[in-house]
């Protein structure tokens, strides 16, 4: 049942997309890639930042002393 509401999808967006003129069809490509790039982006956001840390590791206490600027106790 939920093959079949996909293929069904499918078919309607291709019958939409065959009606558009290829410039606005280009359009649709690179929206296409917006969504995909924004959602492996919200699957696993830790991996925006990893690049720039560096140093020692921090506990739990000094984490949120440096976020929060208060000790968390």
């Amino acid at each position: 049942m939920i093959q079949q509401h996909a293929n069904d999808t499918a078919e309607i967006l291709l019958g939409k997309i065959r009606e558009l003129p290829q410039t606005r069809v280009l359009e649709v490509i690179d929206f296409v890639d917006f969504l995909r790039s924004r959602s492996q982006k919200d699957d696993d956001p830790i991996l925006d930042v990893i690049g720039c840390l560096s140093g020692k590791s921090l506990s739990t206490q000094e984490l949120e002393e440096e976020l929060y600027g208060r000790d968390s106790a």
